[in-house]
């Protein structure tokens, strides 16, 4: 994989970035966002297909690749979990972590970083091989992580758990283990650093929280996020994704939160992100109506129930594109 290491050019930008991302982890202006779902802290191993692992129930799911040149992490979880997680790694494989990629800056996706890439291993190539684990994002992760800060002006990630190799062009590939292995950037979904990462020799695709099987869209629109990015993103995977026989099997997607979902179910959440669009636009741009008239026209109808939860009501999803589109 041909890597960009992150200068000390690219450091100083992300400290002047921090003037205009501001608190990232504060809601600002009013705007909603998403709590993702919480696990039950019950960890479950379950092969997908080929050399594909889930490791389900520390908080955000993390795949595994597997085979005699090592692992390969798509996430890491919650920090909460880390031991769990080492746990169910060594038993999927006794080989070293050679490398970590994460889909967003997402704390139930990232918060185990600082510990298992802490573990004896070391990448196999790039500008790190044979040093330690390789933490791999879009460049933005770097970015938002190294500028994020809490209430009190704490920081919120500790370096320690910040990616050491960034990309910033559309895709990269490698071939690790004898399978191909393509990292797609999808601009401004659930933020501006999403990754969607393909095995194409297993055909399993993980979205992170592009796509999950327990949520509205997760939109973060403090770190670029919008609906517009993530129908685009959906429209993208579903360029890549194949499905089987009687549309069930081909390929298997390992969502953000939730259980893993074949091609027919992205096609689904998919259609249903065109549908609420359509309506919320039709609401703001042809009627005018205002937030509150938007809400009670009830333009989720039909998933409502499926959907919303706590951390991300059908309210605060529909607030975020009323936001969006009277912003356009």
């Amino acid at each position: 994989m041909k890597l960009h290491k992150i200068s000390g050019l690219k450091l100083i930008q992300a400290a002047i970035l921090s003037m205009l991302f501001g608190l990232l982890s504060l809601p600002l202006l009013g705007q909603p966002v998403p709590q993702e779902p919480r696990s039950e802290g019950t960890i479950e191993v379950l092969h997908v297909q080929g050399n594909v692992w889930l490791i389900a129930g520390a908080g955000g799911n993390i795949a595994v690749q597997a085979g005699e040149q090592g692992t390969i992490l798509v996430d890491t979880g919650a920090q909460e979990y880390s031991e769990e997680v080492i746990e169910a790694i060594a038993s999927i494989s006794d080989r070293p972590i050679r490398y970590i990629i994460n889909t967003s800056m997402a704390e139930q996706h990232v918060g185990g970083n600082a510990q298992i890439a802490s573990l004896p291993g070391g990448s196999t190539s790039g500008a790190t091989r044979g040093a330690r684990i390789a933490v791999i994002a879009q460049e933005n992760v770097l970015f938002g992580m190294s500028v994020a800060r809490g209430p009190d002006g704490e920081q919120v990630y500790p370096q320690e758990s910040w990616p050491t190799e960034g990309y910033f062009e559309p895709h990269r590939s490698q071939v690790f283990n004898d399978e191909a292995i393509d990292i797609y950037h999808m601009p401004n979904a659930y933020s501006n650093g999403d990754s969607v990462v393909y095995f194409r020799g297993s055909n399993v695709m993980v979205s992170g929280d592009i796509f999950t099987t327990t949520n509205l869209p997760l939109i973060n629109p403090l770190m670029g996020g919008s609906l517009q990015g993530t129908i685009a993103a959906l429209d993208h995977m579903l360029e890549i994704t194949v499905a089987g026989d009687f549309a069930e099997g081909g390929t298997y997607i390992i969502p953000g939160h939730g259980y893993i979902a074949d091609e027919a179910e992205l096609v689904e959440y998919r259609d249903m992100a065109y549908i609420i669009r359509d309506r919320i636009q039709h609401l703001v741009r042809e009627e005018e109506a205002s937030l509150e008239e938007v809400i009670a026209a009830r333009p989720v109808l039909g998933w409502e129930s499926r959907y919303s939860n706590p951390g991300w009501t059908v309210d605060m999803f529909i607030e975020a594109l009323y936001e969006e589109f009277t912003a356009q």
